[in-house]
């Protein structure tokens, strides 16, 4: 009867240690991590420089990126996004908004994506949803801002302020290819 009990005492633990195992072995196996293959081709590709470039005046320019990507257990979170200080004409403003506006649409059609939703004007920003393959995105244009941290030396020319351009790009890539779902059911990060 002892040897029975013993039996017992040693077996159940075994038992439970096993089936915490499997089960933290199981969730692990579902983490997805960050990799060339979950970045779609927009978010790998998409540079709004050549738009800025356009409209920039010449009294200089500084500009930056920045990219990141963290495992996920459903889906492989991105972000980027692109910061532009340059000097712009105050008519150019609106201009420079809708041309980037056009240029989004026009890489996201490029790069093989389907435009979910659009909105925003020229003075407020715009903001994109879309989908392509097994991912979900979100780009935002921050509308023009009057940068007033640079210094210089001599005064810009009237009609000429310093700006900054903002964009912000998320997207969320799937381990499986969407079936049929309607772009209100997936999560996005913001």
């Amino acid at each position: 009867m002892k040897s029975y009990r013993l039996a017992i005492a040693i077996f159940v633990p075994f038992l439970l240690a096993c089936i915490v195992g499997a089960v933290a072995l199981r969730r692990h196996s579902r983490l997805y991590y960050a990799t060339p293959e979950t970045e779609s081709a927009f978010l790998k590709n998409y540079t709004p420089e050549h738009v800025i470039d356009c409209f920039r005046e010449n009294w200089g320019v500084s500009h930056g990126r920045g990219f990141g990507s963290s495992a996920g257990r459903d889906f492989v979170p991105h972000e980027a996004g692109f910061q532009f200080d340059v000097v712009l004409r105050r008519e150019n403003w609106m201009s420079l908004m809708n041309a980037l506006r056009d240029d989004v649409l026009q890489q996201l059609a490029r790069n093989g994506a389907e435009v979910l939703g659009q909105s925003g004007d020229p003075r407020d920003g715009f903001r994109f949803d879309y989908k392509i393959k097994q991912s979900m995105g979100s780009m935002r244009i921050s509308p023009l801002a009057i940068n007033s941290h640079t210094q210089r030396n001599m005064r810009l020319p009237e009609g000429m302020v310093d700006v900054t351009v903002k964009i912000d790009q998320t997207e969320q890539w799937f381990p499986k290819r969407f079936g049929t779902i309607s772009a209100s059911s997936t999560r996005f990060i913001h």
